[in-house]
């Protein structure tokens, strides 16, 4: 064999060797991704969650400044007269899909630890205009004085109305005093 063919078949050998364990190496990891990909969804998930830092959380960027100073002391106060704690969430696209705004608003209100733990008596509020749609999560303490079904209907009568207009503040504000009236009335 002269010494150009012998390189001509070593270059040849190692080339489909090296091609092969990347095809291989390639396909191994993404059968590595694909089992592996619910469990490390599922942490990333849990990791991205984002941190409250007040009663109204606007991700979404729905209100201004005032109307979350509004919004927030209402919530405030109510808190101080009742110890209900109601946290308000505007939701981004990026942070979760339309199916799951419910179960998201959910997680967060027990990631956030919303309401007291011994009375279990939060109310998370998730906003999505993106989505076009809300949800109310109540605590456990809350579930027991306010049915689902009011609760939709507080959505459907209070909320709504003003979102259609795409008023978010004045269908928040309305909203939540809504929501608060009949929980004051009722909590003991």
């Amino acid at each position: 064999m002269t010494p150009f063919k012998y390189l001509s078949f070593l270059f040849l050998f190692f080339w489909t060797v090296t091609s092969t364990a990347s095809c291989k190496s390639y396909s191994d990891k993404a059968k590595t991704k694909d089992t592996l990909a619910p469990s490390l969804t599922q942490e990333h998930f849990q990791d991205s969650l984002p941190r409250p830092y007040d009663y109204v959380n606007d991700f979404e960027s729905l209100f201004s400044e005032s109307e979350k100073q509004t919004l927030d002391s209402l919530l405030q106060d109510f808190e101080k007269r009742t110890s209900i704690q109601i946290a308000v969430l505007t939701i981004d696209t990026s942070m979760t899909t339309r199916d799951s705004l419910e179960a998201f608003t959910l997680k967060i209100g027990n990631s956030w630890g919303v309401g007291q733990k011994d009375k279990n008596n939060g109310v998370v509020i998730g906003i999505s205009q993106a989505y076009s749609k809300m949800s109310i999560q109540n605590g456990y303490g809350i579930e027991k004085i306010l049915s689902d079904a009011e609760t939709k209907e507080i959505i459907d009568t209070a909320f709504i109305p003003s979102f259609r207009d795409a008023d978010y503040f004045q269908g928040t504000l309305t909203g939540l005093k809504s929501l608060m009236k009949i929980l004051e009335e009722r909590y003991k």
